[in-house]
């Protein structure tokens, strides 16, 4: 009896030996925050989102233990963890770095082993800052690419296996549980008493812009909602915006003027056909100050279009700003003087569609509208969001006029303004 008992507990220790022998290696994977290599705030985000995007990833692979930043600290502070680990076990490391230039997000990542700091694998890759899923579909199949070799592979056996399965994580101890469940009842405790705080006026109101539970079903009031309300912690990102918009606003323009040519008309020996070339282009510096400067939430282009969108949920939206633009205050026209010795107009040149300036004439000086030049920036802005687009195209344009031969000798300064389109006919009524 104690012989068969005996042989017994040698057949059960052999069976368990052989179970844990047949169990797979372990690979842990180290996955940490990219690093931001220019500490572009704009983009400081992307550090996280990298980072949650290979471990959705590597959440789909068999038998692999995913470990966070505390972990890494923890193994590297105590290295005698790693001879505490089963047999074959590696630990890898995803280390991964990114740089924006202009609307182009540049990613490269590292695959290290923690044991030895040798490098497994690299890749690099380049994809649109506007275009979140591209640059997840260029970082998963990479990570996929350097992960494959290293990947736990599991020999078939009449034993089964401890730790197959997909989605693995290192268990939590019975103390990890156990805080847990405290943190549980404690929370339950505080609604608890919030509620009966609530119910009895010693706490105030519900906050009407959190979501709340009414007869089972959770609601958020978007009405009761702060954007109308300036939020402290956008003041920063505020304070910049409205310095690039009020350049953007007031002096957006690059302009080339060559000299005017005077031909002499020749029906009309007393006048001269003059010719007046004239550039028109955004200013290269506005283009940068916007990509370079502000968080923009978002960027699109299309050809020499870029749109620019910034949200409410990183600016506050002053009224001022609002206003000029539902009021197009920011729209100016340009105005050329042709001026004598003195500084006074011998000949203004309007270019703009508006009827009314139009009709306007002069006797004492020569006035000629045209409808050449077009804005190239337009702004919109609405309850959620703000829209800036720029046109980053040239506007030729040749001003033809005739003007007596006698006035058009006396012009010495040429000089081109814009004008407010909401001031312009008062501007042009002083000169007139």
């Amino acid at each position: 009896m104690f012989m068969r008992t005996k042989i017994t507990a040698i057949i059960s220790s052999l069976s368990l030996i052989g179970v844990l022998f047949s169990a797979p290696p372990v690979l842990n994977v180290y996955v940490i925050p990219f690093d931001n290599i220019k500490n572009d705030v704009a983009i400081g985000w992307l550090s996280d989102a990298f980072a949650e995007m290979v471990n959705a990833e590597l959440t789909e692979q068999d038998r692999i233990y995913l470990k966070g930043k505390e972990d890494l600290e923890e193994i590297m502070t105590t290295r005698s963890l790693l001879l505490q680990q089963r047999p074959g076990t590696k630990n890898l490391l995803v280390l991964g770095k990114f740089e924006r230039s202009l609307d182009k997000i540049s990613i490269s990542i590292q695959l290290i082993d923690i044991s030895s700091w040798d490098e497994l694998g690299n890749r690099k890759m380049r994809g649109d800052y506007n275009d979140v899923t591209g640059l997840n579909r260029l970082l998963t199949e990479s990570i996929n690419m350097m992960m494959t070799p290293y990947l736990p592979k599991v020999e078939e056996t009449p034993y089964p296996t401890l730790t197959e399965g997909k989605r693995m994580r290192t268990p939590p101890s019975y103390g990890e549980k156990a805080i847990e469940v405290s943190s549980a009842i404690d929370e339950a405790i505080l609604a608890l008493e919030k509620e009966l705080d609530i119910s009895i006026g010693a706490r105030g109101e519900d906050d009407p812009t959190e979501a709340r539970e009414e007869d089972g079903e959770w609601v958020l009031d978007l009405s009761k909602d702060s954007y109308e309300d300036s939020r402290p912690e956008n003041e920063f990102n505020t304070s910049i915006m409205v310095d690039v918009l009020g350049n953007l606003m007031s002096n957006p323009y690059q302009v080339k003027l060559d000299r005017p040519q005077f031909n002499y008309d020749p029906d009309n020996r007393k006048e001269f056909q003059i010719s007046l070339p004239v550039n028109y282009k955004l200013k290269a510096s506005i283009i940068k100050e916007m990509l370079e400067s502000l968080p923009y939430s978002g960027i699109k282009q299309d050809g020499s279009l870029t749109v620019f969108y910034f949200n409410r949920d990183k600016y506050n939206f002053p009224k001022d700003v609002s206003d000029n633009i539902q009021l197009g205050k920011y729209r100016a026209i340009p105005v050329i003087q042709l001026l004598n010795e003195s500084g006074d107009p011998v000949a203004i040149l309007v270019d703009t569609p508006d009827h009314k300036i139009h009709g306007m004439t002069s006797e004492r000086l020569v006035f000629r509208p045209f409808r050449s030049f077009s804005p190239l920036i337009d702004f919109t802005v609405g309850g959620w969001s703000m829209q800036v687009s720029l046109e980053t195209v040239d506007i030729p344009v040749e001003y033809k006029f005739n003007m007596k031969v006698g006035a058009a000798n006396n012009i010495s300064r040429v000089s081109l303004k814009f004008v407010p389109e909401n001031e312009l006919h008062s501007f042009l009524s002083k000169l007139l």
